[in-house]
């Protein structure tokens, strides 16, 4: 149990990576102001959707309701700090370019904002890490109490 939450995060962080590359890969090849696309959507969904099945995997594999949240908490805590800082580092120049193109703002504007961002991915993660795996916990007790058919 204890190597579930290091891989954890290691694919949640590899995750968070792929999606904010590919990200930054789609702003910058936009002409004109960026928009939502299909395939921005489906990226983030995707991205979404393993996520939170990780998080319930972690929850399945705990021993009890209470050590699936503390595992989705701190698995949550470190992917939403070191994965929040490494998607921050990776859409830090197209951000930076992209509000250059459009607003007139004080050079600190960017670095707060995307401070804010890893701040925001922070408390998302551990309020939803912790959910996923206290559910995904309850979610195989259940399953597991069913009588055979």
């Amino acid at each position: 149990m204890r190597a579930a939450p290091l891989l954890a995060v290691a694919l949640l962080i590899a995750i968070g990576a792929v999606e904010a590359s590919m990200s930054a890969e789609q702003l910058a090849e936009a002409v004109g102001r960026p928009r939502l696309e299909g395939t921005g959507v489906a990226l983030t969904a995707v991205g979404l959707l393993a996520s939170a099945l990780i998080y319930l995997v972690l929850g399945h594999l705990a021993p009890d309701d209470r050590a699936a949240l503390r595992a989705g908490v701190l698995t949550g805590a470190f992917a939403g700090l070191v994965g929040g800082t490494v998607r921050a580092l990776i859409i830090s120049g197209v951000v930076a370019d992209l509000v250059a193109r459009y607003a007139a703002v004080p050079d600190w504007f960017v670095a707060l904002a995307l401070g804010v961002f890893v701040a925001l991915s922070f408390a998302a993660s551990v309020a939803g890490g912790g959910a996923l795996a206290w559910t995904g916990r309850r979610l195989s007790r259940a399953l597991r109490s069913r009588p055979p058919a």
